[in-house]
């Protein structure tokens, strides 16, 4: 025996069966003697009927290459801005800790070291979206080497260390800062391995001012230990804390702001 309330509820699906379809039969024998169920039949058949007469309207000629062409106009005006807010934010860090400084190094070889630590963290911060892996490589590897040709026996000097590692942290949240605002509200959101490049580039910016800046600028296990340190550590750090935004997004959670 068939349930009125079930099929009433069915009547879409079945108007939508061939109309020899075994179930489609079964329903309007049912209704020849259901008023009720012969109007939910009747009226899902003329809405399906509506429905495969409609035709959508053409598009017009051109109009999903021009659709195309916008999108890639705004995802290509999107990497402008995140490009030129991470290399403003690089020029803007290094410019701050050096003017925050008492006593800045008057040594031709340290204002050298910090001028090519600086080009490269502007090159990187350039390059962290797309050239990512590369970036966080290139990061380490370059506040090692800086560490390595500058550095000599000396104290960790952990008291100031602890402002190193600062300054350095405090300069990778000022790129990954920008970044995020340059974008914000936009199509694109920014991979972790992008956000953790750009953190690295803001950090050895920071550690390009440390070279003319730092009080134990010459001791080598400061350098490894609190610059080199730094870098890593703001790698890290913004990786996680990317993670942990993108799976609190997935999860419904509003994002931080």
């Amino acid at each position: 025996m068939i349930d009125c309330e079930r099929l009433r509820a069915d009547a879409p699906a079945l108007a939508a069966l061939p109309p020899d379809a075994p179930e489609r039969v079964a329903a309007w024998a049912h209704a020849s003697g259901c008023d009720g169920c012969a109007r939910a039949l009747r009226e899902a058949e003329r809405l399906q009927a509506l429905v495969t007469a409609w035709e959508p309207p053409a598009l017009a000629p051109g109009a999903l290459e021009r659709a195309s062409q916008a999108i890639l106009a705004e995802l290509r005006r999107e990497a402008r801005r995140r490009m030129t807010a991470s290399i403003a934010a690089v020029c803007a860090s290094m410019v701050v800790i050096v003017g925050m400084a008492r006593d800045a190094s008057r040594s031709t070889l340290d204002w050298a070291w910090a001028a090519v630590l600086g080009a490269l963290a502007l090159v990187l911060a350039a390059a962290a979206r797309r050239r990512a892996p590369l970036a966080l490589t290139a990061a380490v590897l370059a506040a090692v080497t800086a560490a390595m040709a500058t550095g000599r026996p000396g104290p960790l000097a952990v008291d100031v260390g602890v402002r190193c590692l600062t300054m350095e942290i405090a300069s990778a949240a000022m790129v990954v800062g920008a970044v995020w605002l340059a974008i914000r509200g936009g199509t694109t959101s920014p991979a972790r391995a992008a956000v953790a490049a750009a953190a690295a580039a803001g950090a050895l910016a920071g550690d390009a001012a440390l070279q003319v800046t730092c009080a134990a600028r010459d001791a080598i296990p400061h350098l490894l230990a609190f610059h080199v340190g730094g870098v890593l550590l703001a790698v890290v750090g913004a990786s996680l804390l990317w993670g942990r935004r993108g799976r609190s997004f997935a999860r419904g959670a509003s994002p931080s702001t």
